[in-house]
């Protein structure tokens, strides 16, 4: 199973996945946790 790989979290290792980013070309998955932080952050990739 896939654990989340939010690229401003080194330490996530959430197996939750809520969706997909595309972060320089590559598929991230990520979970739910980081989603809402990230979501709330001015956050571009």
């Amino acid at each position: 199973m896939e654990h989340c790989q939010n690229p401003w979290k080194d330490a996530c290792h959430s197996e939750n996945i809520k969706l997909y980013i595309m972060v320089k070309g590559e598929k991230l998955p990520i979970c739910k946790q980081c989603w809402s932080n990230i979501a709330d952050k001015e956050v571009e990739w």
